[in-house]
């Protein structure tokens, strides 16, 4: 396994005054930070493949080149499910995006693209509680109580998907469909999506913090599952937060190791190591970092977390003997 870093957290998504690098300058932060590669956030103001001409592209394999750096995955947020307007054509749009980011991958020499069956933007679609056994995607109605809409919204993105798969085929590139709701909310889910759409370069990226459960024999039970379609990982740490009460309210977004990290990296990395695992772990920062004083946090600490993060996962890579990199054990943040 390698280490790649994601440069969503230099994308000004979550900082403090919106601070943000350029993809360039990202991409100089992976090398300086001792990561074996970087994946490139396909959206602006980073990566977003219309925003690079044939020159620019060139220049971004010459910079990998001459940092030592692989270049990682194509990672793409994209929401497959159609518009609720008969003229709003969501579907085609996403479909047309993600066609775009192959070809970038193409041009870079990445031979992965990160793919989502759907994203609202949070964990939930806004009709997720209106639904009856199932999450909805209209407003109440008798196709929601009967689950057509669900229905309706996995056939729109098994379509999609189809489409783009044949794409990548075409193209040499495998696409690693993350498990994340509303559509294939759970990991079996994304099983079942890969089966129906039968395409053999759409595979899986898994993601220990977007597992059902977090106890040993689930993560084992996951990631076994996935032996034969695992082909990409994201490595963020999440930590339910409750109230008083103890009602889950929200979460938040740890750098895996510190204290307070709920997840059981050691078991995850040795059971991926089991299932002959070797492609990349991906950190990423994609949420709100809030630090003292109710701040959110700068480019100092999102560099800081990315190192420690590195650091962290260098050496437990080493102690099961899964490190198949060249850099260094241990990177001083400066």
């Amino acid at each position: 396994m390698k280490l790649s870093l994601d440069t969503i957290g230099y994308g000004g998504y979550f900082t403090k005054d919106y601070e943000k690098l350029s993809l360039e300058d990202s991409i100089r932060r992976a090398a300086k930070y001792g990561y074996d590669a970087a994946c490139i956030f396909a959206h602006r103001p980073l990566g977003f493949p219309m925003d690079f001409d044939a020159d620019r592209r060139k220049k971004l394999v010459d910079l990998c080149n001459e940092l030592n750096l692989e270049l990682g995955a194509i990672v793409c947020c994209n929401n497959f499910v159609d518009s609720n307007h008969v003229l709003v054509y969501n579907t085609e749009k996403e479909i047309m995006y993600t066609l775009q980011c192959i070809d970038l991958a193409v041009d870079l020499g990445s031979k992965i693209v990160r793919v989502m069956a759907s994203l609202w933007g949070y964990f939930q679609n806004p009709y997720a509680d209106q639904g009856y056994g199932l999450p909805a995607f209209q407003s109440r109605s008798r196709s929601v109580s009967r689950g057509e809409d669900f229905i309706q919204a996995w056939h729109q993105v098994r379509d999609a998907l189809t489409e783009v798969a044949k794409y990548a085929k075409d193209k040499g590139i495998t696409l690693a469909l993350q498990t994340h709701p509303e559509v294939t909310n759970n990991n079996d889910e994304t099983l079942e999506m890969l089966e129906e759409v039968g395409a053999d370069n759409l595979k899986v990226g898994v993601d220990l913090p977007l597992m059902e459960a977090y106890d040993p024999d689930s993560v084992q039970a996951t990631v076994r599952k996935m032996k034969d379609v695992m082909v990409y990982s994201h490595t963020i740490s999440l930590k339910t937060l409750y109230t008083i009460g103890g009602a889950a309210y929200g979460w938040e977004e740890l750098t895996p190791g510190e204290p307070g990290d709920p997840l059981p990296w050691d078991t995850f990395i040795k059971v991926c190591k089991e299932i002959g695992y070797d492609g990349l772990l991906s950190h990423e920062q994609c949420s709100p970092i809030i630090v003292k004083n109710h701040q959110l946090g700068t480019l100092e600490i999102v560099d800081k977390r990315y190192v420690d993060a590195r650091n962290f996962f260098r050496k437990l890579l080493k102690k099961y003997d899964c490190y198949s990199g060249e850099k260094p054990e241990y990177v001083e943040y400066k």
